[in-house]
């Protein structure tokens, strides 16, 4: 089930990431993924509308880079206080979220390491906490390997990034080619796992 895989993996992940000021798991993608498991299991619903409605900047984010609008879909679950398909709805999100750091990193090419690399590691975060667990039962069903892939590409877009050195000494430049590759296989293979994601237009950087 998505939801009980989702749920499991939030709990129990313990891995690091920070980033645009939030500690551990402080980003609202990923606080108000977890509010909405827990007071939707509860029935909850107007906590449920109210915290999805404190990330209404993300959700017209990604429709603004990608043309996805997620709203109708998921305004659907919750009149209709349809759990599963607000967590799809929010898994979807999770996704473009993730799609999106990848897309201002190339649109800026890589030249400013700290940004790109904060945003890499929020997206890493959003996966490792939020989609890793059903990509693991993909896996476990159809003898895939594609959450050992995802981290393989996350270490590669990261060594993409170059490096700034220390006072300049040993600075290694970034590879553009190299971390659009990575990046696109993690889209790649989520879609596979996750068929029910709209993952927008293809944009031309």
């Amino acid at each position: 089930m998505i939801i009980t895989l989702c749920a499991l993996n939030i709990l129990f992940c313990q891995r690091y990431s920070a980033g645009y000021g939030y500690k551990k798991s402080e980003d609202p993608i990923i606080t108000v993924f977890k509010s909405v498991i827990f007071n939707g299991r509860k029935g909850d619903w107007e906590r449920v509308a109210l915290d999805i409605d404190t990330i209404s900047d993300r959700i017209d984010d990604v429709k603004n880079i990608f043309d996805v609008n997620l709203r109708p879909a998921l305004n659907a679950g919750l009149c209709q206080h349809n759990f599963q398909e607000v967590i799809k709805v929010m898994a979807n999100l999770v996704f473009l979220a993730m799609k999106e750091k990848f897309y201002w990193n190339i649109s800026e090419g890589l030249r400013i390491f700290m940004k790109a690399k904060v945003r890499l590691r929020l997206a890493d975060e959003y996966y490792t906490l939020l989609l890793s667990g059903n990509v693991r039962r993909y896996d476990r069903l159809n003898g895939t390997k594609f959450h050992d892939d995802i981290f393989n590409k996350f270490a590669e877009a990261g060594n993409a990034l170059g490096s700034i050195g220390f006072l300049g000494a040993g600075a290694v430049s970034p590879k553009l080619n190299d971390f659009e590759i990575a990046t696109k296989e993690i889209e790649q293979k989520l879609l596979i796992v996750f068929p029910y994601f709209q993952s927008g237009e293809e944009i031309t950087y």
